[in-house]
Order: structure tokens, then C-alpha cells, then sequence
């Protein structure tokens, strides 16, 4: 990868972490994912002046839609896993895609990858799971598994799926928009973004209008507006981003340095929570610092 597209992950990867701390700290994660899904929407409304909203080929909504209900499916799932379980066990399980998406891009885009960049995938995501189980990692495969039969878990394994999925459809989708457009690569990604909120938003705010009380939604929504305007803005800082990067580079290696975000995540924890770093998180650390710089000094 590009060092300017390393750069633009690691600063969606700080957005990304900004508005899970923002969703799983809320009064109710469900309430709130919807509460950002409406700012979402505004913001669309307002940069509708700065891009062309009006000018879609088929093929571009055809991706935009699929990615939009992927995207309304794995918000509705990340809400319930934070509704069932704390971050520090949702979090590394739901971004542990790089371990599925490399292959299935291979079979399903062609896409191919150096020894050198599957080695710093490796490392990334060894990593994140250092993080995950401690520095213990026979025993944390083994929580590993218990946790796949964990009804509690239940959640962040289905937002893996969802994950996973709609990486590899946003891939599609913003290969079909650069070779339309190649001269607007920015305006793209803000684009495609907006367009699958549009669809994502739109069905997660019916469902939860339908089943939940309304004066519970809108009693937290006037408690959390501010925070729900912050994780909108942060939100398409972290999805606009990747946006514009996955159109020149492999979907591999970007889902896989997104993960840094577990690790800005974890350290947040740290410092919020007090806790000590310990060995197991400088090794992490480490290990994520080598992988990064693996993929800058190997661009594809």
C-alpha cells in the first residue's frame, strides 16, 4: 500500500474507534446507532451542495443498495452485542475479518496478494488477538470457541459476518464507480458512503420504530443528540475514508490494517479505565507496528 493510503486508514481506523466508544457508552446502543443514523442522513443532505447526489449508473446503485442493507444488518447487530456484551469482547471478534477476507477475495474478486503483505495481515491480526486473549493463546483459541456456542456472543459473530460481507461488496461497488468516474475519486467514496446510509439507516430506523417505544427513543435521543452528531461526523470520517482508499487498493489489505482500531480501542480502555498495559499490549503493539510497516515498505 501506498504511504498516503496508509495514512487515510490509520486516520479512518481513529474515527472508527471514536464512534464505538461513543455507541457502546451510550444509555441504549440501539437508540443511539439510529440517533447517528438521522445525522448520518443530514449530513448527507448538507454535502449534497459540494457533490453531484443526482448522477447514479445502475450499476453504482445496485452495489449501493446491497451494501446498504449489509450495512443496516451489521449495525443492528453491533447494537445488540454492545446491549449483551462490553467492548473488550465484542470489539476483536467483530473486526476479525482479515482472517476470512483474503480468501474469499481471491475466490470471488481475483484478487492476489504478495507473500510479504499475507505476512503482515498475519501479524496485524495476531495482534489483535494477542489483545484478545491476553497473551495466552492456547487458551484463548480455546475461549475462542466456547465463545462461538456463547449465546451472549451470539452477536458479534454475526456482526463479523456482516463485516466481511459487506467488505467485499463495497470493493465491487467502488471498482465499478472509479472505472465510471475516474476523475472524481473523492466525491466516490463521500457518495457511495452516503448512498448505503441512505438504504442502512433508513431500514434500521423502521425496524426500531417498529418494535421499540417511541418515548424511550426519543427521550434518549434528546439526552444524546451531541454525542450522536460527534459519531455521525466520526462515523463518515471512518466509512468515507475507506471509501476512497478500497478503489486503488486490495480489500485485504485494507480490511486488515483497519484493525489498528482495536488496538487504539484497547488503549483507550487503558487509559480510561486506568488500567496497566502489560507486556501482552506492547507486543501487540509491536506486532501491529511491524505489520503497517510491512505493507508500506511492499506496495502492491
Amino acid at each position: 500500500m501506498s504511504i498516503g493510503n496508509i495514512g487515510l486508514v490509520l486516520l479512518s481506523c481513529l474515527f472508527h474507534s471514536y464512534w464505538n466508544v461513543l455507541t457502546q457508552t451510550s444509555g441504549n446502543s440501539q437508540y443511539f446507532s439510529a440517533l447517528k443514523g438521522m445525522w448520518i442522513l443530514a449530513l448527507a443532505v448538507t454535502f449534497q451542495g459540494l457533490f453531484d447526489f443526482h448522477f447514479f449508473h445502475p450499476v453504482i446503485l445496485f452495489w449501493g443498495v446491497v451494501s446498504g442493507i449489509l450495512h443496516g444488518l451489521y449495525i443492528y447487530c453491533l447494537s445488540r452485542a454492545y446491549h449483551t456484551q462490553d467492548i473488550s469482547y465484542v470489539y476483536p471478534i467483530a473486526r476479525s475479518a482479515p482472517v476470512f477476507v483474503p480468501a474469499l477475495a481471491f475466490v470471488l474478486l481475483g484478487e492476489r496478494l504478495t507473500l510479504s503483505t499475507l505476512a503482515a495481515i498475519f501479524l496485524i491480526v495476531l495482534a489483535i488477538y494477542i489483545l484478545h486473549f491476553e497473551g495466552h493463546l492456547v487458551q484463548g483459541f480455546r475461549n475462542l470457541f466456547d465463545a462461538v456456542i456463547h449465546k451472549d456472543l451470539r452477536w458479534a459473530f454475526l456482526t463479523l459476518g456482516m463485516v466481511v460481507c459487506y467488505s467485499l461488496v463495497d470493493k465491487r461497488g467502488m471498482d465499478a464507480f472509479l472505472q465510471l468516474y475516474p476523475d472524481r475519486f473523492f466525491a466516490n467514496g463521500i457518495i457511495f458512503f452516503f448512498l448505503e446510509s441512505l438504504v442502512g439507516f433508513t431500514f434500521y430506523n423502521i425496524y426500531l420504530w417498529m418494535v421499540s417505544p417511541h418515548r424511550e427513543i426519543l427521550q434518549l435521543w434528546r439526552a444524546e443528540w451531541g454525542r450522536g452528531f460527534l459519531a455521525g461526523a466520526a462515523t463518515l470520517g471512518s466509512y468515507g475514508t475507506i471509501c476512497i482508499v478500497l478503489q486503488f487498493e486490495p480489500v485485504s489489505a485494507v480490511v486488515s490494517l483497519r484493525q489498528v482500531s482495536v488496538l487504539m480501542v484497547v488503549y483507550w480502555g487503558c487509559w480510561k479505565l486506568g488500567e496497566p498495559f502489560g507486556q501482552q499490549r506492547l507486543w501487540a503493539g509491536a506486532l501491529t507496528v511491524a505489520g503497517v510497516g510491512m505493507m508500506a515498505l511492499n506496495p502492491l
